[in-house]
């Protein structure tokens, strides 16, 4: 509805949101399942986890995107308005979906053709079962490690570029000075000294920082969840009374930092803030006609 939003950056961020809305729905879900008791079908744990996995794969696919889009813009902003077109947005959101959901049901079939569909496992012995961990580790060591590494060059990428953004700004402010003290020594500017001077905009540069900080966040709290899938999944030892505290600790954070984290993302973006005041003032002209 708002049109200061009808943009490739916010069609990503909106794809971003989608991702959260499923996984928050599968996570929930998943949580209540787990917790109703000790044992479940094979069935109902493959269907669970592919679900997830699919939801997963799809925010860290979609967070990629995000990061790449924010180094493109500026780095390469001309280049940025040629490429960045509504359809490849829409192609890239499209394939960033489409392998997430294939990867899914792979990890379902994974789960199918190593396990009697009708046997009750526990959450343990389902993730340690054998012919099954080792495809469900390669498939998440292959995706998820990836796109965090790719993050990791993306924010290495914007924290040089924030550096030099902030090298530009200290220049231009020397200039500036040097410039209105040259003013200030004319009589045509003599008696001007208390006008107001321009300054530089510095809103790309927070911007940017803002996105340096959420993704370092994200790499930093998912880095430990998925260290201790790889430990559950090979580890043969652990059983569901270590597993499930591990498991659980390892995803409050990272879920933490992904709901909020991403509402401090799109909060951080100044167009985000106007479309956030014209809807609150939207509710009050609404309450008050009511």
């Amino acid at each position: 509805m708002e049109h200061i939003l009808h943009n490739v950056s916010n069609y990503f961020m909106a794809s971003l949101c989608v991702s959260l809305i499923v996984m928050g729905i599968l996570i929930s879900w998943w949580a209540v399942i787990l917790m109703s008791n000790l044992t479940h079908s094979a069935l109902k744990l493959a269907v669970l986890t592919s679900f997830t996995y699919f939801g997963l794969l799809g925010y860290f696919l979609n967070s990629v995107v995000i990061a790449a889009d924010r180094y493109l813009k500026i780095s390469r902003p001309l280049q940025y308005l040629r490429l960045a077109t509504p359809r490849r947005c829409i192609v890239l959101i499209g394939a960033s979906w489409c392998l997430s959901l294939a990867l899914g049901l792979a990890v379902f079939l994974s789960a199918l053709l190593n396990f009697d569909p009708n046997s009750q496992e526990s959450f343990a012995s389902f993730l340690q079962g054998e012919g099954f961990r080792i495809p469900m580790v390669v498939m998440s060591d292959l995706t998820i490690f990836p796109s965090m590494i790719a993050l990791t060059f993306l924010i290495a990428a914007l924290v040089r570029i924030a550096r030099q953004q902030r090298r530009k700004i200290r220049d231009e402010m020397l200039m500036l000075k040097h410039l209105q003290d040259r003013a200030q020594r004319t009589k045509q500017e003599g008696n001007d000294e208390n006008a107001p001077q321009p300054r530089p905009n510095h809103s790309t540069n927070k911007t940017t920082v803002y996105f340096i900080v959420h993704f370092s966040a994200f790499v930093v709290a998912w880095l430990p969840n998925s260290v201790a899938i790889n430990i559950a999944v090979f580890n043969t030892d652990l059983t569901s009374a270590v597993l499930n505290p591990l498991m659980t600790v390892g995803s409050i954070i990272a879920m933490f930092d992904t709901f909020c984290g991403t509402l401090f993302l799109a909060y951080a973006q100044p167009e985000h803030r106007q479309a956030a005041r014209s809807n609150l003032k939207r509710m009050k002209r609404l309450i008050c006609d009511h």
